[in-house]
């Protein structure tokens, strides 16, 4: 199996049953895998309320859906899941379900994909990725937070509709946003550990939930590290700059502080944030003078070793600092903060099209999960400072 070998250590330590640390018996018996959607002979509903896609919600839930359609949630089963699980096969269905469990949870959904496995065709609810129904259906019973009266148990609307608290807290996300106590460790810290960093947090102690930021209003739009206003608003940026004496030398400082996020900036081993600071010569970067520095955790892709760890807990700041000789050139310098969210995604994939004898239509699947993934990068904030000319007298 090669790197998929050292992936599914890191995908099967989210145990849904204990997460390994408390939780309510709700939540441990609502995200048992796979998830209950159906099951059973349904109600005597119109058949569109039966079919739990996405597209069939929409229909009453208009607003809801355009959030959802364009969210990571929506693409949970893009296509490089979809290659690797066509890669796997049906002979590695443990490697397969660890997958599943956070990207297409419902037992229909898991039907669907072992039929894939099996005749080469994906059904459309199965590449729907995490949809409506996989947080608010079980066994065709709609479940969500206590919102407005007309929604109140007993509403004829679903054959009734169960408010759950559960939903309002964080803990309702610790299912694919938090590794089990147990799991994949790398210099004593769990690969994803998103909710434990949240607890740890003031924003914990103000009850600012998960939901307060990336569902704000109720929205699923579910917003992250690949909206640059999201991000953006959660930052605080400053960047110092001289040239003295006379000119002579440039001095800079770049500096980001978690100011906003409720975790760790970025949470997840993935996204690269890098700062650079550079001399502009004729309008291109002046050679030999840019100085940069990332944020994130960087791993190796058999998870066994870790490079570095320099993200920012809430609260935290990091500074590149700049001193160098004005190059005579030059007639300003550049600061850039640039967010790649995808970046650990792009070398996996890059070394699975290298380490994989893959079918055209796998290859094809990878290749469009890369060139993706590679489109996400965008600078989130720059700025440019005009140098003056170097005193030579």
């Amino acid at each position: 199996m090669g790197l998929l070998s050292f992936l599914i250590l890191a995908l099967l330590c989210v145990t849904p049953s204990a997460w390994g640390f408390p939780t309510t018996a709700f939540l441990t018996r609502y995200w048992h895998r796979p998830l209950a959607l159906g099951g059973g002979p349904p109600p005597p509903w119109p058949s569109f309320e039966t079919r739990l896609s996405a597209q069939a919600c929409a229909r009453c839930h208009k607003a809801q859906y355009d959030a959802w359609r364009v969210s990571r949630h929506a693409l949970a089963m893009g296509p490089g899941v979809i290659g690797q699980l066509a890669v796997a096969g049906p002979s590695q269905w443990a490697f397969v379900r660890g997958c599943l469990s956070c990207h297409a949870p419902g037992d229909r959904q898991w039907r669907a994909v072992r039929a894939f496995m099996v005749n080469g065709r994906m059904e459309g609810f199965a590449q729907q990725g995490v949809t409506c129904a996989d947080c608010h259906v079980r066994h065709y019973q709609r479940f969500g937070p206590p919102l407005a009266a007309y929604l109140a148990a007993g509403d004829v609307v679903h054959n009734g509709f169960t408010p759950e608290s559960a939903f309002t807290h964080s803990r309702f996300c610790i299912s694919c946003h938090q590794f089990h106590k147990n799991g994949t460790r790398l210099d004593g810290t769990l690969l994803e550990n998103t909710y434990n960093e949240w607890r740890a947090s003031p924003y914990a102690k103000k009850q600012i939930t998960c939901q307060s930021c990336h569902m704000p209003d109720g929205r699923h739009s579910f917003l992250g590290i690949h909206n640059p206003r999201f991000v953006r608003r959660a930052i605080t940026i400053h960047l110092h700059f001289t040239q003295k004496p006379a000119g002579q030398t440039v001095r800079a400082a770049l500096s980001v502080t978690n100011s906003g996020v409720g975790h760790d900036f970025p949470t997840y081993t993935t996204p690269f944030i890098v700062l650079s600071i550079e001399q502009v010569c004729a309008q291109t970067v002046c050679p030999g003078s840019v100085r940069d520095s990332v944020i994130g955790r960087r791993i190796s892709l058999d998870l066994r070793h870790q490079y570095f760890d320099t993200r920012l807990a809430p609260g935290a700041t990091r500074t590149l600092s700049y001193k160098l000789a004005k190059i005579p050139a030059a007639t300003a310098i550049e600061a850039q903060i640039v967010v790649y969210p995808d970046a650990a995604y792009t070398q996996f994939f890059r070394a699975y099209l290298s380490a994989y004898t893959l079918t055209k239509a796998e290859r094809t699947q990878i290749e469009r999960a890369l060139a993706r993934d590679k489109r996400s990068r965008y600078v989130l904030w720059s700025a440019r400072r005009a140098l003056r000319s170097t005193d030579r007298r």
